[in-house]
């Protein structure tokens, strides 16, 4: 029963070895400016694979040192803000 929870847990979910939501976000991010590089300055899409392939390698090597990347990412994008006093006051109070 706590078989698939482990198994999560241990393994994370990647993208060609890379984690998951850096790997997406590299590509999310590189393919439209190759797209607009092509449709605007008609460039090859040749001088952007290698920067794709240098970057997803070095998320490779990141993800093999920190595998639950995607996880910590996700974590700091909810709970990134700071706290918010209760009482108008300066300086940061939880409580008078």
């Amino acid at each position: 029963m706590r078989e698939p929870i482990l198994k999560a847990v241990a393994s994370p979910p990647q993208l060609l070895w890379a984690p998951f939501l850096p790997a997406v976000a590299n590509f999310g991010i590189q393919l439209p400016f190759m797209f607009i590089a092509l449709g605007v300055f008609e460039m090859s899409p040749l001088w952007f694979i290698p920067s794709m392939v240098g970057m997803h390698i070095i998320l490779v090597v990141y993800g093999m040192k920190e595998p639950h990347l995607s996880t910590l990412l996700e974590s700091y994008g909810k709970f990134a803000g700071g706290s918010h006093n209760m009482y108008k006051s300066k300086g940061t109070k939880l409580a008078p």
